[in-house]
């Protein structure tokens, strides 16, 4: 055999010795679409060491989270809001342990009394006591305004009022100083929408706002907005001298009324505006009030049969407005200036203060100014003109003619008499008056701001 027969033996061979699979591979591919072939591969078991490893590394970590959660409540959650208001308004955020998170002045004022200095982490006592003196210092609690408000805003109730009590008496102790007492007023609040809108609104701490809405409920004649402008003092004023009671609001010490004349300087001022004595006037009264954006002292009382009523500015003393009426329900048992017994007549007879002196005329019986009759008859006397009662009004007013502007008389009837009805105006005052056409005295008269 030579090497090509050789060569040819050994490929065949070789040829036989390959199997064709191809087609069976194909057939078995085509049988066996979509089937999914797992793969698993044999676990190794985990020993006990492995598992308390594993149970220690989540006690830890629970551990750790109860940890900082209590830190964190401990240390940065607001527990207590604390609001400081005079005119300056300040609010204090504390946590639990009543450190000083932060210090936010709401105005101007406040901004000038916290200036220079960071509170946090301080215990509260420093800083409201650091506080208190800026204020001191810059004028702001005086003998003249010394009042202040503090609020207390808690969740828990229990706790709030716990804290207030223990501001007011250190803020009391704080304000005693060699010149004056301060007057502390303090509240605990919490917080709701309304409250929370209000101070929004107008730019004051809940504190304030529920203040002033106390005083509202009290007054209807007031309204938040005009309020919201006034001071601590201010406010705390006009709740003490109309005796208004505050829900849930404790007071120490009196404001301060010695930046005003005072309630008897205000009586002197209408006594002395209306000519009578205090000796003749009758449950003579006086109490502080907000109108018009100042404070005023209204003066009431009562002289023959008329009723007076007064507005005093409470800063410069002056009327600003006067009022004289018949006093319907009134029996006095004798005139004020001459003993003489004066009943209340039931006809047109009946006269008012002659306008410059202040004293009455009785006309129950005899002839009186501008008329004549006796008893309780009625009388068909003539009237006075026109001209008369205007001068009878200026006269009392106290203006030349040359000074009115604005000037009108008509002639009406009011409570069975008839009166000529006057109204002008002189420098910064309007002027109304009401003159028996038969007697030609006042009747009525009133002289406020033309506004």
């Amino acid at each position: 055999m030579n090497n090509k027969e050789l060569e040819n033996k050994i490929k065949q061979a070789f040829s036989h010795s390959v199997p064709n699979v191809l087609d069976a591979v194909i057939e078995n591919r085509s049988n066996s679409k979509g089937k999914v072939i797992v793969m698993t591969q044999e676990k190794k078991k985990r020993t006990w060491i492995g598992y308390v490893s594993g149970i220690a590394a989540a006690l830890v970590v629970l551990v750790v989270g109860i940890m900082g959660f209590n830190i964190y409540n401990n240390e940065y959650k607001v527990d207590s809001t604390v609001s400081l208001d005079v005119n300056p308004s300040i609010q204090i955020k504390v946590n639990q342990n009543e450190r000083v998170l932060e210090v936010n002045p709401l105005n101007g004022d406040a901004e000038k009394v916290v200036e220079g200095m960071d509170f946090k982490g301080s215990d509260l006592d420093v800083a409201v006591n650091a506080l208190i003196g800026s204020m001191l210092r810059n004028g702001y609690i005086t003998e003249l305004s010394n009042s202040i408000l503090v609020t207390v805003n808690n969740d828990d109730m229990e706790k709030g009022i716990a804290l207030q009590e223990k501001l007011a008496q250190e803020i009391n102790a704080l304000l005693q100083t060699d010149t004056f007492s301060g007057a502390v007023l303090s509240q605990t609040v919490v917080e709701n929408t309304e409250l929370k809108n209000l101070s929004d609104t107008y730019g004051i701490t809940i504190g304030k706002a529920q203040l002033i809405q106390q005083i509202v409920n009290q007054n209807p004649l007031y309204t938040f907005e005009k309020l919201v402008p006034l001071s601590i003092n201010e406010l705390n004023l006009l709740s003490s001298s109309s005796n208004t009671t505050l829900e849930n609001v404790d007071s120490i010490g009196s404001a301060s009324d010695k930046n005003y004349i005072g309630v008897q300087k205000a009586q002197e001022a209408a006594l002395s505006h209306a000519g009578i004595s205090a000796d003749d006037a009758v449950a003579l009264h006086a109490e502080m009030d907000y109108e018009d954006g100042i404070m005023i002292y209204e003066v009431e009382f009562y002289y023959d049969v008329y009723e007076y009523d007064y507005e005093i500015d409470a800063k410069s003393g002056a009327v600003l407005k006067s009022e004289k009426d018949f006093d319907d329900d009134a029996v006095r048992p004798e005139n004020g200036n001459n003993g003489t017994s004066t009943d209340i007549p039931s006809n047109n007879n009946t006269s008012a203060d002659n306008g410059n002196s202040g004293n009455s005329t009785n006309t129950g019986s005899g002839t009186s100014s501008g008329s004549t009759g006796s008893g309780n008859s009625s009388v068909n006397a003539s009237y006075i003109s026109a001209e008369k009662a205007k001068q009878t009004a200026l006269s009392h007013a106290g203006v030349s003619e040359s000074d009115i502007r604005e000037y009108d008389i008509e002639m009406d009837r009011e409570d069975g008499i008839v009166v000529y009805e006057i109204n002008f105006k002189s420098g910064n005052f309007e002027f109304d008056y009401e003159i028996n056409a038969e007697t030609g005295s006042i009747i009525k008269y009133e002289k406020e701001f033309d506004d």
